[in-house]
C-alpha cells in the first residue's frame, strides 16, 4: 500500500495555520486590555496545546517516513505516539478543568465523549486487536483532533458574546 504523505501534510499545515490564528485572536482580546477569566485561559490552553499536539502526530509520521521506514512500522511508532500524548494530555486538561471548577458546555462535552471513544480504538490499534496501525486511521484521529481545537475555539469566541443582551 503507497501513503499518500499530502493528507497527514495538509492536516499538519491547517492545524499549525489555525492555532496561529486562534492564538492571535486570544492574544488580540488580551492586548486590547480584556482580561480572561479562569474558563477562558483553559479554552486558550486546549486549542493551542492539543493543536499543537496533533501537529507533533502528523510531523512524527512525515518524519518517520522521510527517513524510508516502512509504512507500518510508523503507523505502529505514530499510533502508540498519539496515544500517549492524547492520554497523558487529558489527563492534565482534566485535572485542570477539575481545579478551576469549569463548567462544562455542551462542545466540551462532545469533545471529551470524542477523545474517550478515540483512545480505546488507537489502543485496539495499537496492539493490532482487531486491525494493524495504519496511517489513514492516524489521519482520521488527527482530523478528529482538528476538529476539536475548531469546536473549543468557537467556545472560546462564544463567552465573549452575551446571549441575553443581544436577543430582543
Amino acid at each position: 500500500m503507497e501513503t499518500n504523505v499530502a493528507t497527514l501534510s495538509i492536516l499538519a499545515e491547517v492545524t499549525t495555520a489555525f492555532v496561529a490564528l486562534a492564538a492571535i485572536v486570544a492574544s488580540l482580546r488580551i492586548t486590547f486590555g480584556q482580561k480572561l477569566n479562569s474558563f477562558q485561559k483553559l479554552l486558550v490552553h486546549f486549542f493551542v496545546e492539543a493543536g499543537m499536539l496533533n501537529v507533533s502526530i502528523t510531523l512524527l509520521a512525515l518524519v518517520l517516513l522521510g527517513f524510508a521506514l516502512d509504512e507500518s512500522t510508523v503507523a505502529r511508532y505514530v499510533t502508540l505516539y498519539a496515544l500517549a500524548t492524547s492520554c497523558a494530555y487529558l489527563v492534565h486538561y482534566i485535572r485542570r478543568r477539575i481545579r478551576i471548577k469549569a463548567p462544562t458546555p455542551l462542545p466540551s462535552m462532545l469533545v471529551m465523549i470524542g477523545y474517550a471513544a478515540w483512545l480505546p480504538l488507537l489502543a485496539l490499534s495499537a496492539l493490532g486487536v482487531f486491525w494493524d496501525p495504519s496511517l489513514p486511521i492516524v489521519a482520521a484521529f488527527c482530523y478528529w483532533a482538528l476538529f476539536t481545537v475548531v469546536v473549543i475555539f468557537i467556545s472560546f469566541l462564544a463567552t465573549f458574546v452575551d446571549i441575553d443582551q443581544t436577543l430582543p
